[in-house]
């Protein structure tokens, strides 16, 4: 950890101490030049562990958890408060927080430079584009990549799937190999509503070819990099054109307070959203892939809103075809994957999740896994909502149930990503994302010590459900 980001990450647990514990801010001892020291909890809990190794510690007003770490110009390991979830401001450099049973925790985003592959991942094949996530995580930080039967074994960097291969014609359009459609390479730095996007991809000519249309959702999902780290790398491959918007681009949105530009690489689909958007009747939304922090989400086609659009010529991608094999499995000729039938009614939290998946035996076969995060979304079906699935073949025993991927979120790096096929709602009820969009979740801890996540209020729910994959 360099000076910079111990110094940053030491000024964060000194203001969560300092601000939100008054009664153990008083009790702080000082040093010489009347700097404040942690409170000795904070030096036990890290007593006998290494940098980076998750902790916790008691506080008068609740519990702080966090990792170990060096303060600078210190020799002396701290549990820092671990920075997850709600943003509050659009600086990045602002601090931010969410409270948590009375104290306000530095909840500032902890992202990572992700390797495309690990040379000891097992190889599957498929007809789903590999999600080229390569490094492997724990909890809270970024690991040596764990061996079978060891916890936390059986993340998306443990496998490796059809690899992205992108063939740049250097006439302004990208082939992509595996799923045999072509895309436009440029970015559009106006955004356009809808219903303008729609029509600029129909009126498009680009490499000599007319038949140019917004690709369905999907589609553009197939394009997702999960390398992707805010201010590292976007979640799209780099032959693609991609800019950051400037400034500019919040003036005026109803979220600006808790977005920032890194967050606003909104790009439409065509797939209409089959429920209610947002709890409001008769409001059309179509799904969008956010190609800057990496989320399925869907807005109002009507009403101003306006996004980015990546036009796409070919036969249609990501229709299933599934077949029933009355084992309790189903196969997916089209994708080339076999799932299991139904889950097992048990909600987990991330790591037991995936160990859960991994010691499967079902069918005769014991080589399932917990899918990745463009595996679990091929299997939505977005002409329903309640849930997004095809229930002639794959059953859900709770219809709002949200599903584990493998994948953790580079953005935050204790969260990994799941799929809505119920309703992908707010801490009020509210289907604020529909189901069908993709998000993510703490990988463990305690639902109840979370109020919500991010600037429209997504519920936490940390134990969700599992649906393995072969």
């Amino acid at each position: 950890m360099n000076s910079l980001c111990r110094t940053t990450i030491f000024s964060m647990i000194v203001i969560v101490v300092v601000l939100s514990l008054p009664v153990m801010a008083q009790e702080m001892q000082e040093r010489p030049g009347g700097m404040r020291m942690p409170p000795p909890e904070a030096r036990h809990a890290c007593t006998n562990k290494s940098q980076g190794a998750g902790c916790s510690f008691q506080t008068p007003r609740g519990t702080i958890n966090g990792v170990c770490g060096s303060p600078p110009r210190q020799n002396v390991m701290l549990c820092m408060a671990q920075d997850r979830g709600q943003q509050r401001g659009s600086n990045p450099d602002q601090p931010i927080g969410n409270r948590q049973n009375g104290v306000q925790q530095d909840l500032r985003s902890k992202g990572a430079d992700i390797d495309a592959r690990d040379l000891n991942a097992k190889t599957v094949t498929s007809h789903v584009p590999d999600t080229q996530q390569g490094s492997c995580f724990n909890a809270a930080t970024v690991t040596t990549c764990q061996a079978e039967g060891e916890p936390f074994y059986g993340q998306d960097a443990h496998y490796h799937g059809a690899e992205p291969n992108y063939i740049d014609s250097g006439e302004g359009v990208i082939t992509d190999t595996i799923t045999k459609l072509q895309w436009q390479k440029a970015h559009h730095v106006k955004r356009l509503g809808y219903y303008d996007a729609k029509q600029a991809c129909e009126n498009l000519t680009l490499g000599n070819k007319s038949d140019w249309r917004l690709p369905n959702i999907k589609e553009l999902f197939s394009l997702s990099d999960y390398r992707g780290s805010q201010s590292r790398r976007f979640f799209i491959d780099d032959v693609f054109d991609l800019t950051e918007p400037g400034s500019e681009i919040l003036e005026g949105d109803r979220f600006a307070d808790t977005h920032s530009t890194r967050m606003m690489g909104q790009t439409w689909s065509s797939t209409i959203y089959s429920g209610v958007h947002y709890g409001r009747p008769g409001v059309e939304a179509a799904f969008f892939y956010n190609f800057l922090d990496g989320h399925i989400k869907q807005a109002p086609t009507k009403g101003g809103n306006t996004l980015f659009y990546r036009c796409v010529r070919g036969t249609e991608w990501g229709s299933n075809d599934f077949t029933d094999n009355g084992d309790g499995t189903v196969t997916d000729s089209a994708m080339g994957l076999t799932w299991q039938q139904t889950d097992d009614r048990q909600m987990r939290d991330w790591p037991t999740a995936l160990k859960y998946c991994e010691t499967l035996n079902l069918a005769g076969d014991d080589d399932w896994r917990l899918p990745n995060v463009k595996e679990l979304q091929s299997i939505v079906d977005y002409a329903k909502n309640d849930p997004a699935l095809d229930q002639r073949f794959l059953r859900q025993t709770d219809k709002h149930a949200w599903f584990w991927s493998s994948t953790s979120h580079g953005d935050n790096i204790s969260m990994a990503s799941y799929v809505c096929f119920g309703k992908c709602t707010s801490v009020d009820g509210v289907d604020t994302h529909g189901a069908g969009a993709q998000r993510s979740d703490p990988k463990t801890g305690n639902p109840s010590q979370w109020s919500s996540l991010g600037g429209q209020k997504d519920e936490v729910r940390i134990y969700n459900y599992a649906r393995c994959v072969r």
